[in-house]
């Protein structure tokens, strides 16, 4: 093992602090240089005279510093290394010659650095952070591999790669039309958004397009591009369930003649879409360690049981288990909330939602198309958009997160949590003993709430929702921006909570997963024929919901043998033909 000094110079305030981590590093006291103030005034750590003790990362304000060891990753693997106390990758991940293979792991991990330099966008400097990279010195690096070749066609300008970003919203800002947006990429524009369902936005300005269509609007460019290999970085956000599936099929008829490279955390589309995966392991923002190609069904059953047999590298204290989803018994469901049929009247939209019943202890997720009045629904039920017909409970007293989060305060999370304490709507207690570690949230504690990242920001407004004493929880799409390990964690601690407090918690999300692990029932949501409406019923229990909206998709999904986590059957196989003609839907028998 190799161990490695971590500097997160964004939390690094050198003039806010008494240089703890000098002052108390006993190689320092010894009078060893073991970490001495750099050119920018920040602190440098010598990984060579450094003993591992981690004296200094306690003693740090700021929690600016990580002392890690990195599990079976050779020095002469290092791809590309930000500094000398900055974040390293090791190995690359293989592109196919034709196909899709899949790229899985935390984020912060090096997934994005990779598909850049895949792409040539950026040369790796192969540990060497001092002296300017060149294509030459990686050739030499990979000669007799089989990245040989295709460093040596982005050296003589003859491979041809597009690169899908992981940050679409970005491309809000670009000016004119969806069509003229493409025509600038030189793309048959029209042939595009019609590949993605977008020709009615055809003639509406990019900046007024939502997160979904920005989404649909970078895939169609990258699709409809004429190139070697294909760098897709997360197809699957801000998308709901249909268009996953749609992308996802569109994908996979590009595989079948094209080279193409998907970083994705929605597991059951990864599934879907990929024949192999790179599996990503390491820790945030310090390494990341790429492993060699595994067929998919293995990698995805490799990454819930958290150990890589053939690295011997254990990284998931505890496997994650997913159940049959039994449906409970009437004696077994205590009712808690029961609201009546309500509807609600926009001058575009009309949407009418059943009556329904929450019980004591149960996750309900709310599912269907994105526009088919879900976020309405729950708003509804938190008082934040009145009914225009019937009338939410009354006297039930609600914890809502928000779809959209922006932070309103430079506070920090510690700040904020210091500023509730003593106030009777918020347990500081649950918040502290279970939802700051549940979470993963100790490391973000000091760092201001606008500096948090997308997911960061998410973990933070579900931990504060959540440690609101509140007979029903609202949480809208709470696996928005985070990695799959964070939605596995987070569905988990959901669940938790709901049961031990006898509460009941209504889950807006498109990730079927997540919905697995976390929820009890489903609502489910369609749109009308008009295209103006929307209609909501259930709870159903989990299997009778996801047949109901499984067929509208017309896809089927069964249980993996191993790990009982949904999986999509692949459309005309045998299973898939067997379930469609039982009207199953959803998981049937392990397979």
């Amino acid at each position: 093992m190799a161990r490695i000094a971590i500097l997160l110079r964004d939390r690094c305030h050198p003039k806010e602090c008494q240089w703890e981590c000098q002052a108390y590093c006993p190689p320092v006291r010894m009078g060893q240089e073991c970490i001495v103030e750099g050119t920018d005034g920040r602190p440098v750590i010598s990984e060579t005279l450094c003993i591992g003790c981690g004296i200094c990362v306690h003693k740090c304000p700021f929690d600016a510093i990580k002392i890690l060891n990195t599990p079976e990753a050779d020095e002469t693997e290092i791809v590309h290394r930000y500094g000398y106390n900055g974040f390293r990758l090791y190995r690359l991940p293989l592109p196919p010659t034709k196909g899709i293979t899949g790229i899985l792991g935390p984020n912060g991990t090096g997934k994005s650095t990779a598909l850049r330099v895949l792409a040539g966008v950026e040369v790796p400097n192969l540990g060497k952070y001092d002296t300017p990279s060149t294509w030459e010195a990686v050739l030499e690096r990979y000669r007799g591999t089989s990245l040989h070749a295709h460093f040596q066609k982005i050296a003589n300008g003859t491979l041809r790669a597009v690169f899908k970003p992981q940050y679409v919203d970005r491309f809000s800002e670009e000016a004119g039309t969806a069509t003229e947006f493409l025509t600038r990429s030189g793309v048959d524009a029209d042939a595009a958004l019609r590949s993605v369902g977008l020709e009615r936005r055809a003639s509406r300005p990019v900046a007024e397009l939502s997160g979904g269509e920005l989404q649909l609007l970078a895939i169609a460019r990258t699709v409809a591009t004429d190139a070697d290999l294909y760098l897709i970085d997360e197809p699957s956000s801000y998308l709901d369930i249909v268009h996953r599936l749609e992308i996802a099929r569109l994908l996979r008829r590009l595989g079948e003649t094209k080279s193409v490279v998907v970083v994705e955390h929605d597991l059951a589309l990864l599934d879907y879409l990929a024949d192999q995966a790179h599996l990503v392991y390491g820790e945030e923002a310090a390494f990341g360690v790429i492993s060699h190609p595994i067929a998919m069904r293995s990698a995805i059953n490799t990454y819930l049981t958290g150990y890589l047999k053939d690295e011997n590298v254990r990284f998931r204290t505890e496997p994650v288990r997913f159940v049959a989803h039994p449906p409970k018994l009437a004696t077994q469901r205590n009712a808690l909330v029961a609201f009546p049929p309500l509807e609600k009247r926009f001058p575009n939209f009309h949407l009418t939602v059943g009556a329904g019943e929450i019980a004591k202890g149960e996750t309900i997720g709310i599912v269907g198309p994105n526009a088919t009045g879900k976020t309405t629904f729950v708003r509804m039920l938190a008082g934040a958009e009145p009914a225009t017909v019937g009338t939410p409970p009354a006297g039930v007293s609600v914890s809502y997160k928000p779809q959209y989060l922006k932070a309103t305060s430079s506070a920090s999370l510690r700040e904020r949590l210091d500023a509730l304490r003593g106030d009777p709507t918020f347990d500081v207690g649950v918040f502290e003993r279970e939802l700051v570690p549940g979470l993963h949230l100790d490391d973000l504690l000091d760092v201001g709430l606008p500096d948090l990242s997308g997911g960061e920001l998410q973990r933070a407004a579900v931990a504060l929702a959540l440690a609101r004493p509140a007979t029903l929880y609202l949480l809208d799409e709470p696996s928005a921006y985070l990695d799959a390990d964070e939605r596995i964690a987070m569905a988990k601690l959901i669940r938790r909570q709901v049961e031990r407090q006898a509460v009941g918690a209504l889950v807006v999300d498109h990730d079927v997963y997540f919905l697995d692990l976390a929820c009890d029932a489903l609502m489910v949501f369609r749109a009308g024929d008009d295209g103006v409406s929307g209609s909501g019923a259930g709870p159903f229990p989990m299997r009778g919901g996801m047949n109901q909206l499984l067929k509208d998709v017309q896809v089927t999904f069964r249980r993996d043998a191993e790990t009982l986590r949904p999986r999509i059957n692949r459309e005309g196989s045998v299973l898939d033909r067997e379930q469609r003609e039982r009207g199953e839907f959803y998981y049937e028998a392990a397979a």
